[in-house]
C-alpha cells in the first residue's frame, strides 16, 4: 500500500497519488472546457501525460493499486446505463434498437473479420477481434451526453445503443472465445456452458440486488440512505461477480435496469447519485489515460490500421444503410454510426480472458486493441460531442 521513493528514502501513502490523480483531473477537464473539448478528453490527456508514457509522474504499479476506484466507476456507470432500459422507454424504441444494435454489430464483425483475413490473420483471432469491433465505451458517452445536459430522441437512442452493443459484444465474444478454445473431443454444446454461466449468472445477481434495493427503498424516506444503499450495491454485485467469474459490466447493467423498473425514486436517486460521482469519474479517467500505451502506436502495423479502419466504417456504413432502409431520422442516418466508435473497457477486459487462456492468440490480439483504444479513446469523446451538437440534443447557450 506503500510507495518507496529511493532517491529521497521516503514512504508514499497510496492516498497521496489518489488525490494528485483528482486534481489534476480537476485541472485538466476545465482546460479542456476552456478549448471547446469534452472534460473527459481533459481527463483522460491528463492520465497520458502524467502516467508511465510520457512523464511518469504515476508508475504502472500506482495504476494496478488504484484498480479498485475503476472497478467502482465503471460499476456506477453501468448502474446508470441501466436506467436507459425502462420499459416504457424499450417499449417506445425497442424496434429502432434491435434494428440499429444488430446493423452495426454484423457490420463490425464481418467488416473487422474480413479485412483481417484478408492481410494474412488466421482465423480464429480475427474472429475475436471481430466480435471485440462490436463493444463501445459507456463510460465516455455517459459522461459527454451529461455534461452538455443532452436531451433528445438521438440521445436516447445513442445511449441505449450503445449499452445493447456491450452486451451482444459479450455473448459474442464468449461464443467464439469458447469455441475456439474448445478440445478436439468436446461437442458444441460445451462451449455454451460457458457464456450461459456467465451472463446468465450476472443476470441473477444483478437482478436479485436491484430486487433488494427496490423492496428496502420502501422503507426508508432519507434520500441519503437510498443513496448509500445504491452504492453499496454496486459494490456488492461487482464484488460478487468478480469472485463468481461473472461479467461485472453486465451485472450491474442489469441491476440498474431493475431498480429502474421497480424502485419508487429511482430519478430521484440518479440525480442524488451525481453529487458523490464526480471524484471517482474523474480519477477514473485519469487512470485510464494512464494505462494507454503510446509506444505500441508505431507497431500497430497493417492488422491494427486494417482493424481500426474496417470497425469504423462497419459500424457507420451498417447504421447508415438500415437507418435508411427503415426510414429512421436523418440525424440518426448521419450521425449515430459516429457515436459509436469510442471504445474502452469491456474490450479491455475481454482481452484478459485471452491472455490468461492463450498466451500466442493474446499476444497478437492484445497489443491492436490496446494502440486502437488509445486512438479512439483520443478522438471519441469530441466527435460525441459534435454529434450531439449537430443532431440539436444540446440545450442552446
Amino acid at each position: 500500500m506503500f510507495e518507496t521513493n529511493p532517491l529521497y528514502s521516503i514512504t508514499v501513502h497510496y492516498l497521496a497519488p489518489v488525490g494528485a490523480v483528482m486534481l489534476l483531473g480537476l485541472l485538466g477537464g476545465k482546460l479542456a472546457r476552456k478549448i471547446k473539448l469534452p472534460k473527459v478528453s481533459g481527463y483522460l490527456l491528463t492520465g497520458i501525460v502524467i502516467g508511465p508514457s510520457v512523464l511518469r509522474l504515476i508508475s504502472p504499479q500506482i495504476v494496478e493499486n488504484l484498480s479498485l476506484l475503476s472497478d467502482i466507476a465503471l460499476g456506477l456507470i453501468m448502474f446508470g446505463i441501466g436506467g436507459v432500459f425502462e420499459i416504457h422507454h424499450i417499449r417506445s424504441v425497442g424496434k429502432k434498437t434491435l434494428w440499429l444494435t444488430v446493423a452495426q454489430s454484423v457490420g463490425a464483425v464481418v467488416l473487422v473479420t474480413v479485412g483481417l483475413l484478408a492481410v494474412g490473420m488466421d482465423l480464429y483471432p480475427a474472429m475475436l477481434l471481430g466480435t471485440l469491433g462490436i463493444a463501445t465505451a459507456p463510460a465516455a458517452t455517459l459522461l459527454v451526453v451529461r455534461e452538455y445536459e443532452a436531451k433528445g430522441d438521438f440521445t436516447d437512442t445513442l445511449i441505449t445503443i450503445v449499452a445493447t452493443s456491450n452486451i451482444v459484444c459479450i455473448l459474442a465474444f464468449e461464443l467464439v472465445f469458447a469455441i475456439g478454445e474448445l478440445p478436439s473431443d468436446s461437442s458444441f454444446l460445451y462451449a455454451l456452458i460457458g457464456p450461459a454461466y456467465e451472463l446468465g449468472g450476472s443476470l441473477i445477481v444483478g437482478g436479485a440486488v436491484g430486487y433488494m434495493i427496490s423492496k428496502w427503498e420502501q422503507h426508508i424516506d432519507d434520500q441519503a440512505e437510498m443513496l448509500m444503499i445504491i452504492a453499496a450495491g454496486v459494490m456488492l454485485v461487482t464484488g460478487l461477480a468478480f469472485s463468481l467469474h461473472l461479467q461485472p459490466l453486465f451485472a450491474t447493467l442489469i441491476m440498474g435496469a431493475v431498480t429502474t423498473n421497480l424502485s419508487l425514486m429511482h430519478r430521484l436517486v440518479y440525480i442524488e447519485l451525481r453529487q458523490i460521482e464526480q471524484p471517482i469519474y474523474i480519477a477514473f479517467f485519469v487512470l485510464a489515460g494512464a494505462s494507454l500505451h503510446l509506444d505500441l502506436l508505431p507497431g500497430l502495423g497493417l492488422a491494427g490500421i486494417t482493424y481500426l479502419v474496417t470497425r469504423i466504417i462497419g459500424k457507420v456504413a451498417s447504421i447508415y444503410f438500415v437507418s435508411r432502409w427503415m426510414n429512421f431520422s436523418s440525424n440518426i442516418r448521419k450521425y449515430l454510426g459516429l457515436g459509436m466508435l469510442v471504445q474502452a473497457g469491456v474490450a479491455i477486459g475481454l482481452i484478459g480472458l485471452v491472455n490468461d487462456s492463450n498466451p500466442e492468440v493474446g499476444a497478437i490480439v492484445t497489443p491492436m486493441v490496446l494502440a486502437t483504444v488509445l486512438i479512439y479513446e483520443t478522438v471519441g469523446p469530441p466527435i460525441i460531442r459534435w454529434i450531439l451538437f449537430k443532431a440539436g440534443d444540446v440545450p442552446e447557450g
